[in-house]
């Protein structure tokens, strides 16, 4: 079998999904053919899909973000992977959501061979606001690279390293800020800080350190480093960050909704991302609780083994095969003239 994975064109500030089908690639490179293509700009798209169909592949995998790709790919032969639609549920209005709406999900949902959701939140929203069957969805959870690996740290109760990777709005750290305002601790941000953050994190006085465009393995080390991670946000289509932080053994605080509650299992303290004093209620009961520190450590060690890159693979691998076998089943009716 030969599959392609098709990217989107590399961005210093968005790298998490080629990291994770990167990682997946490792492990099906072990049974199968993959090769990864990476499209360049929109107006590159005649040039892309020439270059993919002249890979004569048995299966391309559209890994999210570049959805408009899928129909002008092989008909029966190409997967879709749809990540989260917040986009559409929270960021567009107008004449623009509808536009979105029919050309970047409808479309190429409705193309796609095959379509995967890497959480039961995304499948949801993506039946009730898209109306798609929740047969033609199979859900298949995201995995974390093999670098996150348990490093055992003494933890810091006097000033702890508290890690929040991402610092878009929705990952909520106006709020984060706001809740550790008067906790001693060092705040590490992993991506850019706007003018509104800066002055939500001055106004707090919270210490803080910034660190934009790491390579996966500068992140992983920041993982080690940390004495906790939080991971508020107010809406994600899974949330990486909760089980790469449960895989280093790092106690953990996240948001009690879905699907990140679902991702977490009993490895985090859950916290009501829309209330400041939770926030802040969830970070002291880490801090000032050794014992159930050491209880969220244990269980994030052993709910992360859920979400191994072997095991995430596999389910992708039974996409791949389920494709080919029904291509070729309709191979052999176009042959017969459909007589059984």
């Amino acid at each position: 079998m030969k599959l392609v994975l098709v990217f989107r064109k590399q961005r210093p500030d968005a790298f998490s999904i080629e990291e994770l089908f990167r990682t997946i690639a490792r492990e099906l490179r072990k049974q199968i053919e993959v090769i990864e293509y990476e499209v360049g700009q929109r107006t590159d798209i005649v040039r892309d899909v020439r270059e993919l169909r002249a890979l004569k592949a048995d299966v391309y995998h559209v890994t999210g973000d570049i959805n408009y790709l899928v129909p002008l790919l092989p008909r029966g032969r190409t997967v879709l992977t749809v990540h989260d639609i917040g986009h559409y549920l929270v960021g567009l209005s107008g004449i623009k959501r509808q536009i979105y709406k029919w050309l970047w999900l409808i479309w190429p949902i409705s193309t796609a061979t095959a379509v995967t959701c890497v959480s039961e939140e995304t499948q949801r929203n993506i039946c009730e606001h898209l109306k798609v069957p929740a047969d033609r969805l199979v859900v298949i959870q995201n995995c974390y690279s093999p670098l996150f690996q348990p490093v055992a740290k003494v933890f810091n109760a006097v000033r702890p390293t508290i890690l929040q990777v991402g610092t878009k709005s929705y990952k909520n750290v106006n709020r984060l800020a706001r809740a550790l305002k008067g906790i001693s601790c060092q705040l590490v941000l992993i991506g850019k800080i706007d003018l509104e953050l800066a002055a939500a994190l001055a106004d707090a006085g919270i210490d803080h350190v910034n660190h934009v465009n790491l390579s996966h393995e500068e992140l992983v080390r920041e993982y080690v480093a940390c004495d906790m991670v939080t991971f508020a946000s107010i809406g994600e289509g899974f949330g990486v960050p909760i089980i790469e932080a449960q895989a280093v053994g790092r106690p953990l605080v996240t948001s009690d909704v879905s699907p990140l509650r679902e991702v977490a299992g009993p490895g985090a303290c859950l916290v009501d991302p829309l209330r400041v004093e939770a926030i802040r209620a969830g970070v002291r009961h880490v801090i000032d609780d050794p014992a159930y520190r050491a209880d969220l450590v244990a269980m994030g060690l052993l709910n992360a083994q859920r979400f191994s890159a072997s095991s995430v693979a596999e389910r992708y691998m039974g996409v791949y095969k389920r494709l080919l076998a029904k291509d070729c089943l309709k191979s052999r009716i176009c042959e017969t003239g459909g007589a059984q």
